[in-house]
């Protein structure tokens, strides 16, 4: 009974609006006093707190974070959009194409959706609006292409997902590559079914480069392969921990926006008191999924769950299918780190019993949670990029649809091949 009222409270503070970390920690802490007590309380407001923000693999985050404000400073991205859109521009639908491959090089170089959707809509949209798409399209497009961040690694939700689970968050973060890769040529290829089916939708581009200008577009992209590989390269041989990447990519984020010359004083304080906002948010809420997790432990809450799940005989995919739909119905009304610190207590025990690789549950469970970033009425990058732009909520989320559906044929390629998830870590 304890577990329904206090499940019940949950769900009620987040109807009524109250921020998800004060959520989680208030029901959590009436819980702990419901089932032992005003002492045991006391004992874990007095040490959970400090024992959470002090974990040494939390200082991933701010690092992370950090390499991405400074890289919204430097210019990075536009270079990216400029060089993607003089290779594909030919293409059907080319200056769309040319977004999604802009957002998968912010991507690689932030971890946060919100901040690469912020980025792409003021840099590509005005752009799109010159060359003829409508608000609904262009919006679209950019909304969904900045869920690529949350795939493709550095990504704060396989972050979390490592920190919740004790999984490697770099075999996570190499793990990510293909799935980030695929998911991003899904897009391009649903642009181009787009443009076929629907031409008056995206309109054509008359404008064609050069192959000089193609390859003077390049140029600038040093910074960027640099950056990348530092990273990325940096994990997957060995060389250094996923906080030592961190560190080396908010370093090199720093060094290389002042080597451009793109540097200033206010940009820099703007980028640290960003980063500063940002990670008081997430730690604030793995606090309180923390108190809340406690509760789950005291009342064995997964423990029972896993008995009756096991008591049902219920088919292995059946259970599964159930999880996936929890997933992306709470996609509908939350954010994805709240969906994470939520469920993961519950749900990871289930999935390790039913013998699925923790690996590529991450990859599954950071996916289902980028569906959610771009659904009505909570999808993040939506109001992110509405904000940015000044386009309607509304016309943002009727832009998504079409893209969604690729979204989808790329989650059900990743459900039937986990090969997909698992070849490259395999490799490391």
């Amino acid at each position: 009974m304890t577990i329904v009222i206090v499940f019940f409270l949950l769900l009620l503070f987040l109807y009524i609006g109250m921020p998800v970390a004060f959520a989680l920690g208030i029901s959590g802490i009436i819980g702990l006093y419901l089932a032992t007590g005003f002492g045991s309380v006391l004992g874990v407001m007095s040490t959970v707190p400090y024992r959470t923000a002090a974990n040494y693999s939390l200082t991933t985050v701010p690092l992370f974070i950090l390499m991405a404000q400074l890289i919204g400073k430097s210019g990075i991205v536009e270079e990216c959009f400029i060089a993607a859109r003089r290779w594909v521009e030919r293409l059907p639908g080319g200056l769309a194409i040319a977004c999604v491959f802009a957002s998968a090089g912010m991507a690689a170089m932030s971890g946060s959706s919100t901040a690469a959707a912020s980025s792409m809509a003021t840099i590509t949209i005005p752009e799109m609006r010159k060359h003829g798409y409508s608000d609904k399209v262009s919006a679209g497009i950019v909304t969904v292409a900045g869920t690529l961040a949350i795939m493709i690694p550095p990504s704060i939700g396989l972050i979390l997902y490592g920190l919740i689970t004790e999984n490697s968050i770099g075999l996570l973060f190499i793990a990510a590559v293909i799935p980030g890769l695929l998911t991003a040529l899904l897009y391009c290829a649903g642009i181009i079914l787009w443009k076929k089916m629907s031409r008056d939708a995206i309109p054509t581009t008359n404008e064609i480069s050069t192959w000089s200008m193609r390859w003077r577009s390049l140029k600038p992209l040093w910074a960027f392969i640099v950056l990348v590989f530092s990273v990325l390269g940096s994990m997957y041989l060995g060389i250094a921990t996923p906080t030592e990447a961190a560190a080396i990519g908010a370093f090199g984020a720093l060094v290389l926006s002042i080597l451009k010359k793109r540097m200033t004083w206010d940009a820099f304080w703007a980028a640290v008191a960003g980063t500063i906002r940002i990670t008081s948010m997430i730690f604030t809420i793995i606090i309180g999924a923390m108190i809340f997790g406690y509760f789950l432990t005291v009342t064995q809450a997964t423990q029972n769950l896993i008995r009756w799940l096991g008591s049902l005989n219920a088919p292995v995919w059946l259970i599964f299918g159930a999880i996936i739909l929890l997933y992306l119905l709470l996609g509908l009304i939350m954010d994805q780190v709240a969906i994470l610190l939520i469920t993961l207590p519950l749900v990871y025990p289930l999935i390790i019993n039913m013998g699925f690789d923790p690996i590529w549950f991450g990859i599954i469970s950071v996916k289902l949670g980028e569906i959610g970033l771009v659904t009505p009425p909570i999808g993040m990058n939506a109001y992110v990029v509405s904000a940015s732009t000044n386009i309607p909520l509304d016309v943002v989320f009727k832009g998504t649809g079409t893209m969604l559906l690729f979204e989808a044929v790329s989650l059900i390629l990743l459900l039937a091949f986990p090969c997909l998830s698992l070849w490259l870590p395999s490799t490391m």
